[in-house]
C-alpha cells in the first residue's frame, strides 16, 4: 500500500500548471527585503533562538502600535484563540455568540473547551457579523462573544461591546485581517478583552510563514497569558496568581484548570515582525490604493458589488471581495472566475469562507443552515488579487479583463 498523500498546495490557490499565470493570486501578503534578512541573520548570529529580545522587543513595539496595554507572542493565530478561549473560562456547555463567516480556527477554539458556537448571521455590506441579531440568541448559557474582523474591516464594536456589557460577556476579537486596522481612531485588538492577529503566509504582514500575537487590556488576564503559551512554567521573576510581585520558586502548575502548552514565537519571527511592522503602514496605504483602484473601475458594472468602507473605520483590505449577483451580471462567480483564468492568466479564488457550520465537524453535532445572508455571500463573492507587490498594470489588467468578461 503507497504512502497516502496530503498536499496543502493543491488548493484554490494553486492555478492548472498548463495555465500561464499573468497575475497571480500571491500567497505572499507581504514582501519581504533586505530588513528581514538581516533580521533573521541577526538571531543566527546572537546565539539566542528562542523567547529573548526580540521577542520581548516585538511585543513592546506591538502593544505601542496598535494602543493595548498588553502583547504576547505566540505560535500562530489560532494558539492565540484557544488561549483567549480558556481566559474567558470557557467550559462545556456553555455558549458562544460568533460569526459564520470566518476562518474555521475562531470556533474551533470554542469547540476545544467543550463550548457551543452559537452563529449570528453577518451584515450583507461588511459580511461582519450583524450586531442586531446577537441580543436574540443570548442566553443564561452565554459566555462570551466572538467576533472576527473579516477581510479587513473591523466590526461595529460599539454596538457589540454595548451588548456584552449589558449580559456581562467577554468579547474575543479575532483580528487576523486585521493588523493595522482601526475603528473610530481606535485600532483592531485593544477594545474587546483579547485580540487575536495572525502573521501566516498571506496576511498583511508576516513573521517567516507563520506566527501570531495575543492582546488585552485585562491586568489578570495579562498574568495567565505567559503561563498558558509556556507550559505552565512559573519563574522567580515572575508575578503571583493575584498580580502582586515575586519572588517565588520555580514551579509548574494549570492555568485555571487547563493543562498549558508550548505556544512560543521563534526569536528569528520576532524580529523578522519588527522588519515588516515597520512596513506594515506602507503596505496598508498600497493596499488600499489598489482596491480603490478596482472599485472605482468596477463599481458601474451590473451585478458587481465592490467591498463596502465605512467611513468611520480604516479598512486594510487582507482580501478584496467583489459580490457577483449571477442573475444581474449575467454569470455566476465560479464562471467569472474560470474565464479571469483560462483567457487572461488572471488567478482569482470563487468564494468567501464557507460558513463554519457546513463543515461535516458541525454536521455531525446537529447544525443546519441558519445564516442565509452569510451563505449567499460565501457563494457569490469573488476574490481578486491584491497583494503590495501587485503593480497598477496588473491591476488595469484585471480591471480590463473583468469588464470584458460582463460585456462591459
Amino acid at each position: 500500500m503507497g504512502r497516502v498523500k496530503h498536499s496543502i498546495f493543491r488548493t484554490l490557490y494553486t492555478p492548472p500548471e498548463e495555465v500561464e499565470i499573468k497575475v497571480p493570486y500571491s500567497f505572499l501578503g507581504a514582501p519581504y527585503g533586505d530588513e528581514e534578512l538581516e533580521a533573521v541573520t541577526r538571531v543566527m548570529r546572537s546565539g539566542w533562538l528562542t523567547t529573548g529580545m526580540e521577542t520581548h522587543l516585538f511585543e513592546e513595539e506591538w502593544r505601542i502600535a496598535h494602543g493595548v496595554e498588553y502583547a504576547y507572542t505566540c505560535s500562530n493565530a489560532t494558539t492565540a484563540l484557544h488561549m483567549a478561549a480558556q481566559l474567558c473560562q470557557l467550559k462545556p456547555g456553555d455558549e458562544v455568540v460568533t460569526t459564520p463567516i470566518t476562518f474555521v480556527s475562531t470556533n474551533q477554539a470554542v469547540l476545544a473547551q467543550g463550548a457551543v458556537p452559537v452563529f449570528v448571521d453577518v451584515d450583507p455590506k461588511t459580511f461582519n457579523i450583524d450586531p442586531e441579531k446577537i441580543s436574540a440568541v443570548i442566553t443564561p448559557k452565554t459566555k462570551a462573544i466572538f467576533v472576527t474582523h473579516v477581510t479587513g474591516q473591523m466590526c461595529d464594536m460599539d454596538e457589540i461591546m454595548a451588548i456584552a456589557k449589558a449580559h456581562g460577556l467577554f468579547v474575543v476579537e479575532d483580528c487576523a485581517h486585521t493588523q493595522g486596522a482601526s475603528y473610530k481612531g481606535r485600532f483592531a485588538g485593544s477594545i474587546g478583552d483579547a485580540g487575536c492577529f495572525s502573521f501566516h503566509a498571506i496576511k498583511n504582514m508576516t513573521t517567516l510563514g507563520e506566527g501570531g500575537m495575543i492582546t488585552t487590556n485585562r491586568d489578570e488576564w495579562a498574568v495567565k497569558i505567559p503561563w498558558l503559551r509556556s507550559m505552565g512554567s512559573r519563574y522567580p521573576g515572575d508575578p503571583h496568581e493575584d498580580g502582586t510581585p515575586g519572588p517565588r520558586p520555580y514551579g509548574v502548575d494549570d492555568v485555571d484548570g487547563y493543562i498549558p502548552s508550548n505556544l512560543r514565537m521563534t526569536e528569528a519571527q520576532a524580529a523578522v515582525g519588527r522588519a515588516q511592522l515597520k512596513k506594515l503602514p506602507g503596505y496598508i496605504e498600497r493596499r488600499r490604493e489598489l482596491a480603490h483602484r478596482y472599485s472605482e473601475a468596477l463599481a458601474d458594472l451590473p451585478g458587481v458589488t465592490p467591498p463596502y468602507e465605512a467611513v468611520d473605520r480604516v479598512h486594510t483590505y487582507h482580501i478584496y471581495v467583489l459580490l457577483i449577483d449571477p442573475q444581474k451580471a449575467g454569470r455566476s462567480n465560479q464562471d467569472l472566475h474560470a474565464a479571469l483564468l483560462h483567457n487572461h492568466g488572471i488567478h482569482t479564488v470563487p468564494g468567501l469562507y464557507r460558513p463554519s457550520y457546513l463543515f461535516e465537524l458541525y454536521r455531525k453535532r446537529g447544525y443546519k443552515p441558519t445564516a442565509p445572508v452569510a451563505e449567499w455571500a460565501a457563494e457569490n463573492s469573488l476574490q481578486l488579487p491584491l497583494y503590495p507587490h501587485l503593480t497598477n498594470e496588473q491591476a488595469d489588467y484585471v480591471i480590463a479583463a473583468v469588464r470584458k468578461e460582463l460585456g462591459h
